[in-house]
């Protein structure tokens, strides 16, 4: 195998975890358990999907922080239609089947409002942040929906596998991840093999050679961010079917844990660079983290600071070791 190959960010990020894994072990025997990784895994999921639709709108270059809305209200209006409308008594293909369509029409509507008005996308991306959570407080609900249909209230314990853990105790690999590696390979032959892929990568590694090359930008970015909304409604849900309620102000404030995963993941925030399988490695090294310090008996209101600086210790070796690798492999030349 060539250097190169083993010296990838995603091979990195992967190594890492490891060393994450065997040092918070070494100091809590406890963590060295399957049910932890799979409970890590599960608390991943919802996020995962919202990086890997994240993850096209950063590769355009562009920022967007209304997703984590979009997933609230697509969820909550959602819930709001199927219980108080239409009695619905089913599980998870309905709400699937009305939310993801909101939360695409959502995404693209901040998309094309960005693209009409001639804005970036993250001052018009926040205005919608603000709106959508008010109006999820005020016109659907101000309070958390504990009224699940019965085929929903017990899919937070539909595993693939299950195991018993004296910590944990009974918990397994959760069936949505299914939903992520399907969701995950779809999106990475998109990228791959489409034109449209090709095109995202091409806009946020220089716009001028896209539109020389026939790209019309604004389409690519609405395009993207009708994926985006879609995607961050699937988290949503999938979100609120886990801790068995619906919120009003889901996910607010981990807009920018989604993003900070991206970039370590090797999303690159000038867009342009960026892979699947390096944002899913990179959300599951932020969660590996943030159990973890929960095993090391950290207090609480120490970490977001303590995880912070994780993250920004990792980002700037990364950015180095790249710089370095440029710098010798020119050297080599």
């Amino acid at each position: 195998m060539k250097l190169t190959r083993l010296l990838r960010h995603e091979v990195v990020l992967c190594l890492f975890c490891v060393f994450v894994v065997l040092s918070i072990g070494s100091i809590n025997p406890a963590f060295f358990s399957l049910a932890t990784i799979f409970e890590v895994i599960r608390g991943a999921i919802p996020y995962m999907l919202m990086g890997l639709g994240v993850m096209p709108v950063m590769l355009t270059g562009e920022i967007d922080i209304s997703f984590v809305a979009i997933a609230a209200s697509a969820s909550l209006a959602t819930h709001n239609v199927l219980i108080r409308h239409l009695r619905y008594q089913g599980g998870l293909a309905g709400y699937l089947l009305i939310g993801l369509p909101m939360g695409a029409f959502l995404g693209a509507i901040v998309g094309a409002v960005s693209v009409f008005s001639g804005l970036p996308l993250f001052p018009v991306s926040l205005g919608f942040w603000l709106m959508l959570y008010g109006f999820n407080l005020f016109f659907i609900s101000p309070e958390m929906r504990f009224d699940l249909p019965p085929g929903l209230t017990g899919f937070y314990r539909r595993f693939l596998v299950t195991v018993k853990d004296p910590v944990v105790g009974e918990t397994g690999l959760h069936l949505a991840i299914v939903y992520v590696l399907v969701v995950g390979a779809l999106l990475a032959i998109i990228l791959r093999y489409s034109t449209f892929g090709r095109g995202l990568y091409i806009s946020g590694g220089n716009k001028d050679v896209a539109i020389r090359s026939g790209y019309k930008l604004g389409k690519l970015l609405i395009v993207a961010m009708t994926l985006n909304g879609g995607l961050a409604a699937f988290a949503g849900i999938l979100q609120c079917a886990f801790k068995r309620f619906f919120d009003p102000i889901l996910f607010r404030g981990a807009e920018l844990f989604v993003i900070a995963a991206c970039v370590v993941g090797g999303v690159a925030i000038g867009g342009g660079r960026g892979s699947v399988p390096g944002v899913l490695a990179g959300v599951f090294f932020v969660q590996l983290i943030t159990r973890g310090l929960v095993y090391l008996g950290i207090k609480p209101v120490w970490h977001q600071f303590v995880l912070g600086s994780i993250l920004l210790g990792f980002i700037v070796f990364i950015t180095t070791r790249q710089k370095l690798w440029v710098i010798f492999g020119r050297r080599k030349r």
